[in-house]
């Protein structure tokens, strides 16, 4: 066999732009209200519930009591993630190169191919449109 087709990962780099830096703040913004959203409906689950068992003289009101407490700790997480990210891209120059992400291709290997170059290969971005690749 003198060739296999195998897939790597590609490195998807954007120039940052005054675009990308407010379609970066929306999204992040959407995904904290998406957060915040979710635990207002987790709160008002979790009363009610807490409630009916409550009432029931259920045992099971301290794992629901743990659950919820979980499940809120998990999306504060997410919700300070997202916050820290967006005070990052305030620092964003533009001009500057940043990874936005990975996709997978498929690459031709042959006897002799250097294999720094299969798996060295970036695409660049520029608001949309694909302005380099490497």
């Amino acid at each position: 066999m003198d060739k296999i087709t195998i897939i790597r990962r590609i490195k998807v780099k954007a120039i940052v732009t005054e675009r990308l830096k407010q379609e970066l703040v929306q999204q992040i913004q959407e995904g904290i209200k998406k957060m915040e959203m979710e635990l207002s409906f987790l709160e008002q689950r979790n009363k009610k519930a807490l409630t009916e068992l409550t009432l029931k003289a259920s045992p099971q009101v301290q794992a629901v009591r743990e659950q919820f407490e979980w499940e809120k700790k998990k999306r504060e997480e997410g919700k300070a993630t997202l916050l820290e990210q967006l005070k990052k891209i305030n620092v964003l120059e533009e001009g500057q190169e940043v990874l936005q992400g990975e996709v997978e291709g498929p690459v031709e290997i042959k006897l002799g191919d250097s294999w720094d170059g299969v798996l060295d290969k970036e695409i660049v971005i520029k608001d949309g449109v694909v302005v380099n690749i490497r």
